[in-house]
């Protein structure tokens, strides 16, 4: 199997198209190709997934012999990625491989994936209700922890009371646990990776539907609700909420920080969503 491993100085990857106060947006020169899957941090380190087969991450690209039609790609740690189909059909759908583009093993990562957090060195995924409703793990349980085996360490709806039938977002929370935004009450649960502790906070009815969410200190911020497509949410994790800004863009994914990633056909783009609120919090005051 030949490898195609080309390394390049960030510069030549990508270079900015759009830079505003609260958002940033980076151009892929990609040419005839699309971006399939991306993700990011909030400085903009960023691993994609292109529709000819090719992973790009600032300093190099690799040919994968593989085709995707749904797929994730998340960076585990700096030596190898994880790749999952987002609908199964027959054979595994989470690969992981290495840098060079070899593959180092495949497992059942589930049918209806939503989304996917790599956090305290496990694999989270969470589940839309197509897949809850297959009644086979791992989907079955809604949001299930893996280690980066594939082997499945936790499944929400099997060892909680709470039960999930769909995961509309969820985002990392400091450095060992993650939060999910789910359906039917719409409930902000907690769950502690390092001894799948769960908590379950009730939600003000000022964001219902959310599509993304992501912490900023010890507050979430929520993007587009059922009402409101467009617009931010802050909220304390008490009483309080504002509702700030316009943006619209899909998909989005809360990133840390207050920031939020979305990307189109050959770019991505953070969002400050703290600045952005500061900003329009900012000119209300100069117009008292």
């Amino acid at each position: 199997m030949t490898h195609v491993y080309k390394t390049f100085y960030l510069p030549s990857l990508f270079s900015y198209l759009v830079s505003v106060t609260y958002s940033t947006t980076y151009s892929l020169p990609c040419g005839k190709h699309q971006i399939l899957n991306l993700d990011a941090d909030e400085e903009g380190n960023y691993i994609a997934l292109l529709s000819h087969g090719e992973v790009w991450t600032p300093t190099f690209q690799v040919q994968l012999p593989h085709q995707f039609r749904f797929p994730l790609i998340r960076a585990l740690d700096k030596t190898r990625f994880l790749i999952i189909e987002g609908r199964q059909r027959i054979e595994p759908n989470g690969h992981i491989f290495d840098y060079a583009g070899n593959k180092l093993l495949s497992f059942e990562a589930g049918d209806g994936v939503e989304d996917v957090l790599v956090q305290a060195r496990q694999i989270v995924v969470s589940y839309f209700d197509e897949g809850v409703a297959s009644d086979k793990k791992p989907s079955s349980d809604g949001l299930a922890v893996s280690d980066f085996t594939g082997q499945q360490r936790y499944g929400l709806n099997s060892s909680q009371s709470y039960f999930l039938l769909d995961c509309y977002a969820m985002c990392k929370l400091g450095r060992d646990s993650i939060l999910a935004y789910t359906y039917t009450k719409f409930p902000l649960l907690e769950l502690r990776l390092n001894d799948y502790r769960l908590l379950e906070q009730p939600t003000p009815a000022d964001f219902e539907g959310a599509h993304a969410l992501t912490t900023s200190h010890q507050n979430v911020v929520f993007y587009s609700s059922y009402q409101d497509k467009s617009s931010f949410f802050w909220w304390d994790r008490q009483k309080k909420v504002t509702r700030f800004g316009h943006f619209s863009a899909a998909p989005m994914r809360g990133i840390g920080s207050g920031k939020f990633l979305t990307y189109d056909a050959n770019s991505f783009t953070i969002i400050d969503a703290m600045e952005l609120m500061r900003q329009e919090l900012s000119s209300k005051h100069k117009h008292i």
